[in-house]
C-alpha cells in the first residue's frame, strides 16, 4: 500500500513542478534551437553515464553514488526550470535501462527539482560574484539534503519496504558521509563547468543570449579573467 501511495503523491509533485517551471519560463520553447538540443543532449547522456554506468556500479567503496547531480543542477543554471526539468526527466527514463535495483517517482521527481533548484542562482540579476557562489552552495545543498535524507529514503521505503522504517533509512549512517562530500564537492565542479559551457556557446551570440542564465546580460563579471582566458586558449587549440 505504501508504494502506490507514494509514487501518487511523487507524480503529483512532479506535474506540479511542471506547472510551476512553465509560469516561471514561458518563453521557453521560443528560444530552444538546435544548439541548445544539443547541448542539453550532452548533458542528458553526461548524467546517464556518471549516475548509472559510474555512480550505481558501486567501484567506490561498494557505495552508489550519484556523480552525475551536478550535472542536472548545472542544466538548469544554463537552460532554465522548463529546460533544466526536461533535461531531468529525460536522463532519468533513460537511465531506467541501467537500473538494477528499485524504480520509483520520487527520484523522478527529485531530479527535476534538482535542476529547477540550479535555475534558482539566476532567477533574479546578480552583480556580485560573491553573492553567485553563495547562491550555488545554498541551493546545491538544499537539493543535496532533499536527494539524499527525503527522496531516496522514500523510495527505498516504498520498494524494498521490510522491517526498515522511513526513519531508518533517513539515518543510515553512509548518508552522512555522502551529504557534506556532496555539498563541499559538487559546487567545485559546477561553477568551472558552468563557465566552460558559457564560453562554447559564445561562439554563437544568438544561442548566448537565449539561454536562462545570460536573459540579464553577460556573466563575464562572475568569472577570473586569468581563467577565462586560459579555457579560451584551451578551446581554440581544440577546435583547431
Amino acid at each position: 500500500m505504501v508504494y502506490p501511495i507514494t509514487t501518487a503523491v511523487a507524480i503529483f509533485i512532479l506535474i506540479s513542478l511542471y506547472f510551476i517551471a512553465y509560469l516561471m519560463d514561458r518563453k521557453f520553447m521560443k528560444k530552444i534551437n538546435t544548439s541548445s538540443i544539443t547541448l542539453m543532449g550532452m548533458l542528458i547522456a553526461l548524467i546517464v553515464i556518471l549516475t548509472n554506468c559510474i555512480g550505481n556500479s558501486g567501484i567506490f567503496f561498494n557505495t552508489r553514488l550519484m556523480l552525475g547531480n551536478f550535472v542536472l543542477f548545472l542544466s538548469g543554471m544554463m537552460f532554465g526550470p522548463v529546460g533544466g526539468a526536461i533535461v531531468g526527466t529525460l536522463s532519468w527514463l533513460i537511465g531506467l535501462g541501467f537500473i538494477q535495483t528499485f524504480i520509483h517517482a520520487s527520484i523522478l521527481a527529485m531530479y527535476v527539482l534538482y535542476a529547477m533548484l540550479g535555475s534558482l542562482v539566476f532567477l533574479f540579476k546578480s552583480e556580485s560574484k560573491l553573492t553567485y557562489v553563495i547562491l550555488v552552495y545554498s541551493f546545491l545543498a538544499i537539493a543535496s539534503f532533499l536527494m539524499t535524507f527525503v527522496a531516496f529514503p522514500i523510495a527505498s521505503w516504498a520498494s524494498v519496504g521490510g522491517e526498515l522504517t522511513f526513519w531508518q533509512w533517513m539515518l543510515r549512517p553512509k548518508k552522512f558521509i555522502v551529504f557534506p562530500l556532496d555539498v563541499l564537492i559538487e559546487p567545485l565542479l559546477i561553477i568551472p563547468c558552468f563557465e566552460v559551457c558559457l564560453l562554447l556557446l559564445k561562439n554563437n551570440p544568438t544561442v548566448e543570449g537565449k539561454t536562462w542564465a545570460t536573459r540579464f546580460g553577460s556573466l563575464d563579471h562572475l568569472f577570473s579573467k586569468k581563467r577565462s582566458k586560459k579555457i579560451s586558449s584551451n578551446l581554440q587549440k581544440t577546435t583547431a
